[in-house]
């Protein structure tokens, strides 16, 4: 909401300012990533500071986030402010879920990294690496390219760890023979990517190349139908229907997919709980996935610039299990 990326720092919003409250160490930073608020100087206690802002304001009534504020700061704030406190919902989440033409430009820049950094890492990924060197690496060359760090823990799971959804990279061996699963992303000017890609290291089964078919279609009959207007529970419904008719549908156990822009996981989300219509300028992955254990799972995530019509797919890495 501010610019400001501290690691200390509380946003007050009324209808015509913004205070940012920050302590010492920040306070020269948040005047030049916040410009054009008020950066006011927390030195003592956050309940005092509000409190004196809401009497020097005339504010008698501080909405929160209610999904983020602890019971205890709350209840310190309920006892000091002198305000009356009003929980709110999704107000911040819903601001950012429609994204501006100079973040939809940060985040396609996330992206191209992203793509470029498989492309690298492809060659590497062989019989005998470590699924945490994989990862290590990833994080390197991201970083070489300008990445500002890695936008979550990466996933590299090989053979029957393949079949753990969030598999993040372990001290096991890849192997000849073996599926391997790779989800990563990178943090570029604030904004992040996420990508997932499956492949196969050796000659790939008839059973794996007829589920990475399944996976393949579900996800370009989403991709086809995404655009302005269609709420993310009717896109979940269409791939999840080609993977049910498949006879896996007991195996794809998590959504179709998620927002992206300053998180790796921002509203909107299409699942069967994604009731909200999508709008032109949010930004989704796409991620349908099989998954059984002791045999392995596959995945196939690509990011989504959702439009009017026919909606923009921004990672761009081969797809296929090679």
């Amino acid at each position: 909401m501010s610019g400001f990326d501290g690691t200390l720092g509380y946003l007050l919003v009324s209808s015509d300012k913004a205070v940012l409250l920050t302590d010492f160490r920040y306070l020269e930073q948040a005047e030049k990533q916040a410009p054009h608020m008020e950066v006011f100087p927390l030195r003592k206690k956050l309940s005092e500071a509000v409190a004196y802002l809401c009497q020097r304001e005339g504010w008698d009534k501080v909405g929160f986030e209610e999904e983020h504020l602890t019971y205890y700061i709350y209840k310190i704030l309920s006892d000091k402010i002198g305000a009356t406190l009003i929980p709110l919902r999704q107000q911040v989440e819903k601001l950012r879920a429609v994204k501006e033409p100079l973040e939809i430009e940060l985040i396609k820049e996330a992206a191209r990294l992203t793509d470029e950094a498989f492309e690298e890492i492809r060659p590497l990924v062989r019989p005998g690496i470590v699924e945490k060197d994989v990862a290590m690496e990833l994080q390197y060359i991201l970083h070489k390219k300008g990445g500002e760090g890695p936008s979550f823990n990466y996933i590299v799971a090989s053979g029957p760890r393949s079949a753990l959804p969030h598999g993040v990279a372990s001290a096991k061996e890849l192997q000849e023979g073996e599926l391997v699963t790779i989800d990563f992303g990178v943090y570029y000017r604030g904004y992040v990517s996420d990508m997932t890609r499956t492949f196969f290291l050796g000659r790939a089964e008839k059973e794996h190349r007829e589920l990475w078919e399944v996976l393949r279609k579900a996800q370009l009959k989403a991709l086809d139908f995404i655009k302005e207007g269609v709420t993310g529970a009717e896109v979940d419904a269409l791939a999840r229907e080609v993977i049910d008719d498949a006879g896996y549908g007991d195996k794809f156990g998590h959504g179709l997919g998620h927002g992206v822009g300053l998180e790796p996981h921002e509203t909107p989300t299409l699942s069967q709980k994604g009731k909200d219509k999508l709008l032109s300028g949010m930004v989704v992955t796409v991620e349908p996935g099989v998954y059984i254990p002791e045999w392995g799972g596959i995945r196939i995530e690509d990011m989504v610039l959702v439009r009017k019509e026919n909606a923009e797919v921004l990672t761009h890495s081969p797809r296929d299990l090679i």
